[in-house]
């Protein structure tokens, strides 16, 4: 697969995802037996209030897959016993996925591909000189400031807004300053613009 391929094929994915955020079907994902929903806004700022291994990309520890893919999970309860009893069961499923190669691999490439998925649509923006430093917030914000943006702008109680997929969340963030912030423009998702830059050093080295 060429180059131009590559990104018509990843392209495509992204157009895909965004039709599934505004769907009844979804990217459907499973991890150690656990099927993994939406990541909401709740769950995001949690994630990086404890400074979650799978958000600062650092080694993630069993203590940090069975926190995440908990705090995800389609089945998670807040019964006491049952969650217990869970979390061990869940707890014990890792262990025994990382202590096999060809297990722990597909394990930790599913749960990256969820996080990659949840946060790949944040608004970055395209701006240059002060637009960019104005209009652009941290990849890895947790103030109020997304919150408060897409609440008053849909007349939602903040509530709704934390418990919004990410997604969605990042979308609407999104729509929001292109239609309300003069000159602000949106860059193509990191993942194209990867894409084009193995292209661009190609070119630079002489090679097509």
């Amino acid at each position: 697969m060429d180059i131009a391929e590559q990104y018509q094929k990843e392209r495509a994915s992204i157009e895909l995802n965004r039709s599934l955020d505004w769907s009844t079907f979804g990217a459907e994902y499973k991890v150690a037996g656990e099927p993994l929903g939406l990541m909401t806004v709740q769950t995001w700022f949690d994630l990086l209030v404890i400074d979650s291994p799978l958000i600062t990309s650092d080694i993630p520890t069993v203590e940090s897959l069975v926190d995440y893919i908990w705090r995800n999970s389609q089945r998670h309860t807040y019964r006491p016993l049952v969650r217990l009893w869970r979390l061990w069961r869940l707890e014990r499923r890792i262990i025994k996925e990382l202590s096999n190669k060809e297990d722990a691999e597909a394990l930790l490439t599913i749960t990256l591909e969820h996080v990659k998925n949840s946060v790949d649509e944040f608004p970055l923006s395209g701006g240059s000189g002060g637009n960019r430093t104005t209009n652009a917030l941290s990849q890895y914000s947790g103030e109020a400031s997304m919150v408060d943006e897409i609440a008053n702008r849909y007349s939602l109680h903040p509530d709704e807004v934390l418990k919004m997929p990410l997604r969605k969340a990042f979308s609407l963030q999104r729509v929001i300053r292109v239609s309300t912030i003069p000159d602000y423009k949106i860059l193509e998702p990191e993942s194209l613009r990867a894409i084009k830059s193995i292209y661009l050093n190609k070119i630079n080295n002489g090679k097509k």
